[in-house]
């Protein structure tokens, strides 16, 4: 690991504690002069100590005094040209106090060749162009000489009040000396001049007028003169500094430039200090000491760094010159020093050295106060650690201090705002926080701002720059285009080229503080309002029946027949965690009529899709834009005072926004809760499902969103996923979807189990016809048969042949293939499902006729007659209706004379009837020919060969308490000659039966005798909200396991319950009715018998 800048650098004292006075930054030669510098400056070992060796100042040095003191050649004109702040005063006290001092100075050996400086003081002028004033003078208070021209202070300067008065005629008149005069003035003594800030007073000397022409005029033949004679003599060397071409008071140094070229033969130009000597000079006057070495490090890591990256960077940045640059600079980034020294250096107010000394100075303590913790491992002091707003004084560095006040509004709304609302770049940072980052968006922030501070082209930074400032080794920084994006979208000052990808602060407010102003009139009801409008639109029924916003059971109905999708208002209940469980309202509605003690029965056909409650809230504030937006754009008025770019750009953001409400939306509703069995995951019966989050590309090209809830489901194995669907398999309906113990069920109550079933998958509408397909061919496979009822008046079902003829139509697979199916098999009452061998194929219908003479002699005959299944019969007598209220067996006695005929007419009921004839006479039937006729019409059978056979049942029902339904079972066997039960079927369905039946349980337990089988369905409700729903299957022993729980909840006050309990009794030998066995049986139940039984006795 990279070290970090604690381990590796220390600042000066002075500079952690604070106690460095700023202002020591601004070298003043007049204070140095006159001996009122701070210490720093004004000692010359001290400031000697706080000095950067560079190339220029040593070459300056060594011009001066090899000149001076006859051991070389230096030029006699030295022009020190930099842009402000560039180290040229710096260099000029140097001089100066080499002048004053000589060789006594401790270090100067590290500047120069000690043998060229002289052993005492020598003559030197040092006067800066700044202090002079044409019009007041210079006052000298020690001696008080006024002095008024540039020559008069050099003169006082050099040879006091006695060189003055060689110069003060020429001092009060303005008008230039010559030569001669100056010749007199040095004495043929080493004499150096030292003149700084010459072109600013040559600006203010052209407003004083000197008899013909102005002071600006006196003062360049002045420095001709100066310079001749520097060129002519050995022993004095002029000094001066020009500002650059580009700086505040370039007309003026291009002009002296030009005038002065002539007479600058001589002349060297020296640059004080170069890039790389900015650094030195900056880390000497900050740190005690700097790792060198960690310094390369970081320099190679971050090389490294940017050669892989991906990111647009520019292409000098990935070669060794950088590299070198990063290791001079440490632990500053290189690009912070071009910030400084180049870019804002440009604005007069900031002086170059100075100006980033003070600042860098600023920033050291401030970086040392707030990163030096193991958390921020700080390897390099980037540009965005600059602290813009958080720290006043660097702030008022940068903004007030070089006259960008104006940009202040900018750093309170988009950077940093230490009270109030927080700015953009702090609440978008919260992001990056919660992610384990540094503060991103202020990082960016801040290096485009400062970016931001010239004018003109200069003004911004492009993305490639960008990129670069902010890489580190240690930080992907791929986020930089997102996170500019969003900044831009809400930043009030914020502007990015898309074309030059220039990014910068302005001054004036963009279009997004005209929408926030506008956005503060929007309320959160009428954001609200708008979203639900939307939701309930986007969510719209497609696959899936929408409830919008149910607040209570009773909003949702409690029908089989479609799978509801109820959207959960977010004011009502919203979800804050992706792993929570369904809220109490959702768990209520599924549970839950809204009918006093009714449960619910269709569970397993509703969804909930609820809010997440951080989302939503990002969701309201969005539409409060988007409706802010809206309203500006139906306002002609506000239009015509935006400008066309501003109109173009308002109706831009509108569509993002209108889009971004959507998408919003979408990902705040993501929290699915859908029916299921799971104990762990789902022990209130509804299992939490966060569906995927959706982007703009993905919401603008589906504006129906229940295809996305419907690919949950298949996800989650709730809905199947086969393409394309096929019908369900018959194996799979007999044994997963129809329970087990039931003989039959209706096609309604099949395809209704799907909506009560938890475990079962969800049946789609488009899955119906399949299901149909599913049960024709389960009879095409003899899986189950299927006996079809038509409706009657009063609505319940009677038996009816469709082909006519008969009274009941059934389709049961023989040999015979069914070829006969209904057209459409519909889900009703009326359509019955057997399972194989319950159903029976019908048997012909057989009427039973018999007509027989009694008594001959009083020519009586009886007829008799038998129509299983008949409502009515009705009897004719040579075609007379004898009566036509004859019940289905019945006879009927009279007298006849001759052959005669008696006929029925036999009714089924719904107009289906059957009629059969037979004749008798009295000759024939004393002769015993009467017998044995032969059927006659209609298919239907005459057996006149004992026509009441008794036909046995195999199957006896009755409903009542338990000595009712034993005792009519005792006589139902003796009427119908039974002599053997294989199996009792008990059924209970009240509470208080259940308890009953389940405490006289083990009087039954007699295995050697017979075997049980209970199946049992029991749903809890108390008033406190405890909820239970038990369905099983099993032996006693699994019962007793549930029953002593239950017993408890059902023994409870205020408890709602629905029970049902079948208990199956197998005998392992047939039993003969009012047996020991059947007595065993009976008598247990007489113990603690039930106020109502069902029972089911299967006979042999």
């Amino acid at each position: 690991m990279l070290k970090s800048v604690f381990q590796t650098c220390y600042p000066r004292q002075e500079i952690l504690s604070g106690d460095l006075q700023l202002d020591l930054f601004a070298a003043k030669l007049k204070s140095v002069v006159e001996g009122k510098a701070p210490q720093v400056y004004q000692n010359p070992e001290l400031f000697f100590v706080n000095t950067f060796p560079t190339d220029g100042i040593k070459t300056l040095i060594r011009e001066v005094f090899t000149r001076l003191s006859g051991k070389g050649s230096g030029s006699p004109i030295l022009r020190l040209e930099t842009s402000f702040g560039g180290g040229k005063t710096h260099d000029e006290i140097a001089i100066w106090h080499i002048a004053k001092s000589g060789r006594n100075i401790e270090g100067l050996e590290r500047f120069t060749d000690l043998d060229i400086i002289p052993t005492q003081a020598i003559q030197v002028a040092a006067i800066d162009g700044r202090d002079l004033d044409a019009q007041n003078g210079v006052i000298h208070q020690d001696t008080g000489v006024t002095t008024y021209s540039l020559w008069g202070e050099i003169a006082y300067q050099i040879g006091g009040v006695e060189g003055y008065q060689l110069l003060q005629k020429s001092d009060r008149t303005f008008l230039s000396p010559g030569t001669s005069v100056m010749e007199v003035l040095i004495k043929d003594k080493p004499t150096v001049i030292i003149l700084d800030e010459i072109a600013r007073y040559l600006s203010m000397a052209k407003g004083k007028k000197v008899e013909d022409s102005n002071l600006a005029k006196q003062v360049v033949n002045f420095l001709f003169s100066l310079m001749d004679l520097a060129s002519a003599s050995n022993n004095l060397v002029l000094v001066y500094s020009l500002a650059s071409s580009s700086d505040t008071f370039a007309d003026e140094t291009n002009e002296l430039k030009e005038l002065l070229s002539a007479s600058a033969r001589q002349e060297r130009i020296l640059t004080p200090s170069t890039d790389v000597e900015i650094y030195n000079i900056v880390k000497q006057r900050l740190f005690d000491s700097v790792d060198v070495e960690a310094g390369k490090a970081i320099a190679s890591a971050y090389l490294q760094t940017y050669k892989i990256s991906s990111l647009n960077l520019p292409d000098s940045c990935k070669d060794a010159t950088y590299a070198e640059a990063i290791s001079q600079s440490y632990p500053f980034h290189p690009e912070l020093f071009n910030l400084l020294t180049k870019k804002i250096a440009t604005i007069a107010e900031f002086q170059r050295t100075r100006g980033a000394l003070r600042l860098l100075a600023q920033l050291v303590r401030y970086v040392w106060d707030n990163y030096n913790n193991p958390e921020n491992h700080l390897c390099l002091i980037h540009t965005h650690h600059l602290p813009i707003g958080k720290e006043e004084d660097i702030t008022n560095e940068l903004t007030s201090k070089i006259q960008r006040s104006t940009m202040r509004p900018a750093i309170n709304a988009d950077i940093y705002n230490p009270t109030g609302r927080r700015a953009y770049a702090q609440q978008q940072d919260e992001e990056w926080l919660i992610a384990g980052k540094p503060p991103l968006t202020s990082y960016l922030a801040r290096t485009i701002f400062l970016h931001s501070l010239t004018y003109g082209i200069s003004a911004g930074i492009r993305r490639a720059e960008l990129n670069l400032s902010l890489l580190t080794p240690a930080i992907d920084i791929n986020f930089v285009g997102r996170a500019l994006d969003n900044l831009q979208t809400v930043a009030w000052y914020l502007d990015v080229d898309p074309i030059t990808t220039i990014a910068r602060f302005k001054e004036e407010p963009s279009i997004n503080k005209i929408i926030t102003e506008e956005k503060e009139q929007i309320g959160r009801g009428e954001a609200k309002e708008e979203l639900r409008t939307r939701r309930d639109s986007i969510f719209a029924k497609k696959f899936f029946t929408v409830i919008s916003a149910p607040d209570s059971p009773g909003d949702v109905d409690d029908r089989g027949d479609d799978i509801v999708l109820c959207l959960m208002d977010f004011d009502e209940v919203t979800i804050t965690q992706s792993t929570e469980f369904a809220p109490p309202l959702l768990v209520s509605i599924l549970n839950n009529t809204g009918e006093s003690g009714r449960f619910r029965l269709y569970r397993n056909r509703l969804l909930f899709l609820v809010a997440n409650k951080t989302e939503m809230e990002r969701a309201i504030d969005v539409t409060r834009e988007y409706k802010a937006i809206q309203n500006i754009l139906k306002s002609q008025t506000r239009l015509e005072d935006l400008s066309e770019t501003q109109r173009k750009q308002l109706k831009q953001r509108g569509g993002e926004r209108e889009l971004n409400v959507r998408v919003a939306l979408t990902n705040a509703y993501r929290h699915l809760f859908y029916p299921d069995y799971d104990q762990v995951k789902a022990p209130e019966g509804l299992k939490h499902y966060v569906l995927p989050a959706q982007d703009a590309s993905a919401i603008k090209g589906n504006s129906n969103q229940q295809d996305i809830i419907l690919k949950a489901l298949k996800d989650c194995q709730k809905i199947r996923t086969d393409e394309p669907l096929k019908p369900y398999a018959s194996a799979y309906i007999q044994q997963k979807v129809w329970a087990a113990g039931l003989d039959s069920i209706t096609t309604k109550a099949l395809k209704e189990t799907f909506a009560k079933d938890l475990s079962l998958k969800f049946l789609l509408d488009q899955e119906v016809s399949l299901f149909r397909d599913t049960i024709r061919q389960g009879l095409i496979d003899g899986v189950w048969d299927l006996e079809v009822l038509s409706p009657s008046s009063d609505g319940l079902g009677v038996k009816v042949n469709p082909q006519g003829g008969g009274v009941k139509a059934t389709y049961i697979k023989t040999d015979t293939p069914l070829t006969n199916l209904p057209q459409i098999i519909e889900f009703s009452d009326k359509y019955i499902l057997y399972r194989r061998g319950i159903l029976q194929p019908p048997q012909p219908k057989i009427i039973q006729l018999s007509a027989q003479v009694i008594n001959p002699e009083t020519k009586e005959v009886r007829v008799r007659f038998l129509a299983k299944g008949a409502l009515t019969v009705s009897l004719y007598q040579d075609n007379s209706l004898v009566r036509d209220d004859f019940r289905p067996s019945d006879e009927y006695v009279t007298t006849i004379e001759v052959l005669t005929v008696f006929k029925v007419i036999v009714d089924y009921g719904s107009g289906e009837t059957a009629t059969q004839e037979t004749q008798v006479d009295l000759v024939k039937e004393a002769s015993g020919k009467g017998k044995g006729l032969k059927p006659l019409v209609d298919g239907y059978t005459l057996n006149t060969e004992d026509i009441f056979e008794t036909v046995k049942p195999s199957e006896i029902i009755k409903d009542g308490s338990v000595n009712i339904t034993f005792n009519y079972l005792k006589d139902k066997c003796l009427d119908y000659k039974i002599t053997a039960i294989s199996s009792l079927i008990l059924t209970v369905n009240t509470p208080v039966d259940y308890r009953k039946f389940g405490t006289t349980l083990a009087l039954l337990n007699r295995p050697q005798l017979w075997s049980i089988f209970i199946d049992q369905t029991v749903t809890i409700q108390s008033r406190e909200g405890q909820f239970v729903r038990l369905e099983s299957q099993g032996d006693s022993k699994s019962f007793q396991s549930f029953f002593n729980t239950l017993n408890s909840l059902l023994n409870a006050p205020n408890t709602e319950a629905n029970v049902s309990l079948t208990l199956t009794i197998d005998f392992v030998n047939p039993i003969i009715p009012d047996g020991a066995e059947f007595n065993m049986v009976f008598d247990a139940l007489k113990r603690n018998p039930v106020e109502r039984l069902n029972l089911k006795a299967i006979v042999v």
